[in-house]
């Protein structure tokens, strides 16, 4: 009898496009052949391959798989039919003194998902042969092991042991994961007297301790209690110094308590997250403005998979013409108004701006002017009554299509006064349902659309106003006024701040200049301490901004903040 540490194994991972093959059917598989303790100088992971599968005419992938597993029909070059992907993974471990002639013993992560699936195919390829694989499952023996853990995801456990994994779900890397995990739980189980196969599924099959009450992280609370009580950016990193997450505070010590002391309130996803962290980096800075900007710039340059927030998927910023009818990626003589984050920023200011002036409602605009797809755009009668309740609410009625297109500015700038973009930013982007549209949501839409484009246009000229200047604060909670140094568009230098007289001169740019200097980084970061700078005036501290040649006093800049 082989010991469990010196079999070979079989590890399977699948994705699929539905929960079983009722409702879908296999989009991807991998396999490969993993050993605990593989004999001097081979690998612990043999024969590994991963196959995209050819789906069945007319089958399509849903859009949350595709997002999940980034697959893309387009960049999906070779496909492997179903009947080959089974007869290449019956052949990968072929009978021999390791099986005796029997099923390949097999490691899946979570073996009730796959199984239904390869069930299904050997009916369909080999329905007179006997099931070909002896499969335990992973997450079973996970549980058995370390039942206080938070989670025991694929993607939790394979980090609490200390191996790295993409978000994205492919089955390549769930393989090499699983028989990572596969190695390091043969090793823990010999420790229990746990030594062969038979002796595994023996433990498998008695009954299973019950389940821990508390949640135990990996981190000891010794490590964040001995955090101080001041403003910083902390660090969670994985066993193998993978950082996992990076966050900012106003207290190290409260801020990363509040991780593992959210109780029931704590997400799925923070959890998974949580279950990985063995240790925590921790930078103290003077106040919480400046450990904002740091968090932005350690994001950016270190690209944490459980950051989100900072790392969207258009990396460039966009500058239009004149008349927002067309875009560029860089400023030039023609595209003066920018930054703008992405290039549909701006598409509902466009999209009211052609209706006002006359232009026929079709579908392609209906969509522009409430920011959904086409697909989701609400009828012609519905937006069109949504429209005209807009045009009465804000006195576009019976004018000339000019004076309307002239009045929607005045418009934006009202309901950005009265609160409207921001009040109306918890509603979703798009209803999901083209029937989910009414008259007074039309309405809200075209509002919020409005008041947000507008308020981009208004931060891009902010923006490249602070692209040179210094910054002079205090927080309300802070005995220390600090001075920072903006050339370029970065932040070059954070001290407390001199007397007046001691300041630098600023260079001046041009506008043109500034603007082509403008990149996603330099836009993030003066983002960043923009709304900074507005927690701080709005939590009771001080501020006041040199531009060029003029300071920008605490009333002045309060004013001009609630615009951007």
């Amino acid at each position: 009898m082989l010991p469990l540490t010196g079999l070979d194994v079989l590890v399977v991972d699948c994705q699929t496009t539905g929960a079983t093959p009722a409702h879908g059917v296999v989009l991807e598989i991998a396999w490969a052949v993993a050993r605990a303790a593989p004999l001097e100088g081979a690998p612990a992971v043999r024969q590994l391959e991963s196959h995209w599968i050819t789906l069945p005419p007319g089958h399509r992938v849903p859009a949350p798989v595709r997002r999940l597993t980034g697959f893309d029909p387009a960049q999906v070059s070779e496909t492997l039919a179903a009947a080959d992907a089974w007869q290449r993974l019956r052949s990968a471990l072929g009978a021999g003194p390791t099986l005796a002639g029997g099923p390949v013993p097999t490691a899946i992560h979570f073996a009730q998902f796959e199984l239904g699936f390869l069930r299904d195919w050997a009916l369909q390829y080999e329905p007179t042969a006997p099931f070909p694989l002896d499969v335990v499952c992973v997450h079973a023996i996970a549980c058995r092991l370390f039942p206080e853990l938070p989670r025991r995801s694929i993607r939790a456990l394979a980090g609490f042991l200390g191996h790295s994994l993409e978000l994205e779900r492919r089955s390549r890397g769930h393989v090499e994961a699983t028989a990572f995990i596969w190695n390091k739980l043969a090793l823990e189980l010999r420790e229990r007297g746990v030594g062969s196969w038979q002796e595994l599924q023996h433990w498998l099959s008695s009954p299973r301790p019950p389940r821990a009450r508390k949640r135990r992280y990996p981190l000891p609370s010794a490590s964040w209690r001995a955090l101080p009580d001041e403003p910083g950016v902390y660090r969670f990193l994985r066993s193998n110094g993978d950082v996992l997450y990076v966050g900012k505070a106003a207290s190290l010590r409260k801020r990363v308590a509040s991780h593992f002391t959210a109780g029931v309130n704590t997400s799925e996803r923070a959890l998974e997250m949580l279950t990985q962290v063995h240790e925590i980096r921790a930078t103290p800075t003077a106040t919480a403005l400046e450990a904002a900007l740091l968090e932005n710039e350690e994001i950016k340059a270190i690209d944490p998979p459980y950051n989100i927030q900072l790392l969207d998927g258009d990396r460039n910023t966009w500058f239009f013409d004149r008349n927002l009818d067309s875009s560029a990626a860089s400023a030039d003589e023609s595209h003066r108004r920018g930054p703008v984050p992405s290039t549909y920023s701006v598409r509902a200011v466009r999209a009211l701006r052609a209706l006002a002036s006359g232009q026929a409602p079709g579908a392609s605009l209906r969509a522009r002017a409430v920011g959904t797809i086409e697909r989701w755009a609400p009828d012609e009668a519905t937006f069109a009554e949504g429209y005209r309740r807009f045009a009465e609410r804000h006195g576009l009625l019976g004018k000339s299509p000019a004076e309307s297109a002239a009045q929607l500015l005045c418009v934006a700038r009202q309901l950005l006064a009265t609160g409207t973009e921001e009040a109306a930013a918890s509603e979703e982007a798009s209803p999901g349902r083209a029937d989910a549209w009414d008259p007074e949501r039309v309405l809200r839409h075209l509002e919020r659309g409005l008041a947000h484009g507008h308020q981009l246009l208004q931060r891009a000229r902010w923006l490249c106003l602070l692209h040179d200047s210094c910054v002079v604060f205090r927080e309300a909670s802070s005995e220390r006024t600090r001075l920072l140094s903006i050339r370029a568009g970065s932040c070059i230098a954070a001290s407390d701040a001199p007397s007046q007289s001691e300041l630098q001169r600023l260079p001046f740019r041009p506008l043109a200049e500034r603007q082509a200097a403008f990149d996603r980084a330099r836009y993030d970061r003066l983002r960043t301490l923009t709304s900074e700078l507005k927690r701080v005036l709005r939590d009771g501290g001080s501020a006041r901004l040199q531009l060029g040649r003029r300071w920008l006093e605490a009333g002045a800049l309060r004013d001009g903040l609630r615009w951007i």
